[in-house]
């Protein structure tokens, strides 16, 4: 999953980010509104972390042009304290949620990654798209009941296709999530990538979860849905309208 975390003012290195990306998290941060207004505009986040302050909350504006912005990813606020009125005014603002005086990292983690999951179509605790589990907080991959082993690129490649389920991925975009345009590899190894996790869920019997778009790049598709599809369209009269085609 990639995220992108905003604090207006900080001195010193962020823990918080540091925990999220020991946990397979892509994070990009940024000190300035109108730079996490532009990133927004050119980058597919699945949750946008704001770090907010009791006694700075002019920034709560930065909540009011993001949502003006139509972005889709959730909104999330975090801080270490903060008042009723104050709350009420970051969740008015339209964030999604507002995590205050967390225990551990790994309760916001749990709690970012659980909105990313619903924001995304999945009510589960694990992505399951056919044959295969993806368990986030585990970060591990299931075929047919049995794990999978991939690396930690590996793992990350079939998070994100499977968060994006049905929408084509150039290889561009998915070295823009596992690298966040820092010391990008050539294009070609997302190619490699890939035909590695094929091979392996293919040794458990499962060759048919990441589908090449040609010339465009690659994709997940929940062939559940489509046997659901299928079986209605069977059913239905001669007469009903034809499912145009992808």
């Amino acid at each position: 999953m990639k995220i992108l975390s905003f604090e207006a003012k900080s001195h010193k290195k962020d823990l918080l980010t540091l925990f999220l990306r020991s946990r397979f998290a892509i994070v990009e941060e940024t000190h300035d509104a109108d730079e996490a207004l532009d990133l927004v505009k050119f980058y597919d986040y699945d949750a946008i972390l704001l770090h907010l302050s009791e006694d700075r909350m002019g920034e709560l504006e930065i909540v009011r042009k993001l949502r003006l912005a139509r972005v889709r990813a959730p909104l999330v606020a975090v801080t270490s304290s903060m008042n009723e009125a104050a709350r009420l005014r970051v969740l008015q603002a339209g964030a999604d949620d507002l995590i205050v005086d967390a225990l551990s990292h790994e309760e916001i983690f749990i709690k970012v990654q659980n909105l990313i999951r619903r924001s995304r179509g999945f009510q589960d605790n694990a992505l399951r798209l056919g044959a295969v589990e993806i368990n986030m907080n585990a970060k591990k991959i299931y075929a047919r009941g049995k794990p999978v082993t991939l690396t930690k690129k590996e793992y990350q490649i079939a998070e994100i296709l499977a968060l994006r389920k049905g929408v084509v991925l150039s290889k561009e975009a998915i070295l823009d999530h596992l690298y966040g345009g820092l010391d990008e590899p050539n294009p070609k190894i997302i190619d490699v990538f890939i035909c590695k996790i094929r091979k392996k869920l293919q040794s458990l019997g499962v060759d048919d979860f990441i589908e090449t778009n040609w010339g465009r790049g690659y994709m997940v598709i929940d062939h559940r849905q489509d046997s659901g599809t299928e079986t209605q369209h069977q059913a239905a009269p001669a007469t009903a309208p034809l499912r145009a085609m992808a």
